[in-house]
């Protein structure tokens, strides 16, 4: 069973401080997520996503955010986690659309056939926050 874990240094941001931006702004936020997690974990990418995973996210911060705001938080950065796939062009001459264009390949996708999820919201002191994520492979 292989496992990889990384860390980035500060807590991913919360729901209520990333919307009600412009569609520019909430892309470039996105893409900034994808090369944090790069730089933390490009070396740690397997060769090939890991077919069934246990993905564990632990944010850390002096605050502890309400269940549904931590775990809708987490989605951008799962999205990174996952592989790029081609979507079907249903009508002729349309432009190739893709499905999780920032992934990074580490698992398949982040549903629930694929990745079991797990989001833990820790507090600490204002020096040690910081995110935690650790890719299980599950076997069988």
């Amino acid at each position: 069973m292989r496992e990889i874990t990384f860390t980035l240094p500060a807590p991913f941001p919360l729901v209520n401080r990333t919307t009600g931006f412009s569609h520019y702004t909430t892309a470039k936020q996105k893409n900034q997520l994808r090369r944090q997690v790069m730089a933390a974990a490009l070396h740690l990418r397997p060769p090939a996503p890991f077919e069934r995973a246990k993905v564990i996210v632990e944010r850390h911060s002096v605050g502890t955010p309400d269940k549904d705001n931590l775990w809708g938080s987490a989605k951008r950065l799962l999205d990174c986690l996952t592989t790029p796939a081609l979507l079907n062009v249903r009508t002729e001459g349309a432009r190739q659309r893709t499905k999780n264009k920032r992934g990074l390949g580490f698992i398949i996708d982040d549903a629930p056939q694929y990745a079991e999820i797990e989001v833990i919201g820790v507090k600490c002191k204002r020096d040690e926050q910081r995110t935690v994520v650790t890719i299980r492979e599950v076997v069988g």
